[in-house]
């Protein structure tokens, strides 16, 4: 592990470097209170000259390209987003006001774009993942993209900002020079997972979705989180849209441990991740994909059973239960959901395990 403390800026526009999201990693999902109060720090340490913490950025380097490194972010990409969109919005903003004293190409050659090794000329320094990546694409070219996401609606947040009277590039320039972080750089991948975990940064937290799905895909490489995260997370998560906040998922997983592990602890995400831990380190202790495509398997049935059923109604002998390992409740009779009484009851309390998650 080598940690280093360093200029944001310095980072961020080291020579001959590219970032990359990792596929696992969420979508960047920071709104408009999260970029006000980054905004506000960034200008507070111009206006003060002084230094402003913006967290830890712990990377690892992926297969690179000949002649360019390839960083892979495992945390600190809402930050890294952030800051990169803020100097997208400056470059744009100070090219069509025509605004003196800020080198535009500086700062789109050594923040925004690097030069491809292959002489293809220039290619975006940082790509966020999954569908925000189009959306970056396509704001750097200056066009705009279909599907509307946090990339785009931040970015305008920004120039909004920029656009006002009272706005002083130079200020912004000179707290964007003041943005310190910690830069922890791992190669391996259960010391990356441990550190991931203990790192506690400002934005949205991880739920019980995120941290599940980060842990079964982070020690993977790059093509291979690829695939496990499109063959079998895609499908788990989306059985349950719209879910704000992974809530159904959550639940799902929560369901799912419950009836894997005997005596597993669901009193909170935090106990139930815990839990999931120890039953793929101590119980299972076999390969990661088998537990993607069961979970996948269970989630579509619990979505489809979602309102109507309680955990103690799904034994091993259906089609989700595909690991070696049985199920604590196989061998046990369906109990029919023809009482109404029973059935309002089920409902009532799944209903309140909603609300708790």
């Amino acid at each position: 592990m080598i940690v280093t403390q360093r200029g944001f800026l310095d980072f961020l526009g080291m020579g001959e470097t590219r970032f990359l999201i990792p596929p696992y990693q969420r979508i960047y999902s920071w709104n408009t209170s999260q970029c006000e109060e980054l905004w506000l720090d960034v200008l507070r340490a111009g206006r003060a000259d002084r230094n402003h913490f913006l967290g830890t950025v712990l990377y690892s380097r992926s297969a690179a390209a000949e002649g360019m490194n390839v960083l892979e972010l495992i945390d600190g990409q809402q930050r890294v987003t952030s800051v990169s969109l803020i100097i997208l919005a400056l470059a744009r903003q100070v090219r069509d006001a025509a605004i003196e004293g800020v080198d535009v190409d500086a700062l789109e050659s050594r923040y925004l774009f690097v030069d491809d090794p292959a002489g293809k000329g220039r290619i975006a320094r940082f790509t966020p993942s999954r569908s925000d990546a189009e959306s970056y694409a396509c704001e750097l070219r200056g066009t705009r993209p279909e599907r509307l996401t946090a990339i785009t609606r931040n970015l305008d947040f920004f120039l909004s900002k920029m656009q006002q009277d009272d706005f002083d590039p130079a200020t912004l320039v000179r707290g964007l020079e003041r943005l310190m972080i910690i830069s922890v750089e791992v190669e391996d991948a259960s010391e990356a997972q441990l550190i991931f975990e203990g790192i506690n940064s400002k934005g949205v937290p991880l739920n019980l979705a995120d941290m599940v799905r980060n842990y079964l895909l982070l020690s993977e490489d790059y093509d291979r989180q690829t695939y496990l995260f499109e063959t079998y997370w895609t499908m788990s998560q989306e059985m349950f849209a719209p879910d704000p906040g992974s809530l159904r998922l959550n639940t799902a997983i929560k369901s799912w441990l419950s009836i894997r592990l005997k005596g597993a602890r669901i009193l909170s995400p935090e106990q139930t991740y815990s839990s999931f831990k120890k039953y793929v380190e101590d119980v299972y202790q076999g390969d990661k994909e088998p537990i993607l495509r069961e979970l996948r398997g269970f989630c579509l049935m619990w979505a489809e059973n979602y309102r109507y059923h309680g955990v103690k109604k799904f034994k091993s002998g259906s089609n989700w239960a595909e690991l070696g390992a049985p199920a604590i409740t196989a061998g046990r009779k369906l109990k029919k959901a023809d009482n109404e009484e029973y059935a309002e009851r089920v409902r009532r309390e799944l209903r309140e395990t909603d609300m708790r998650w």
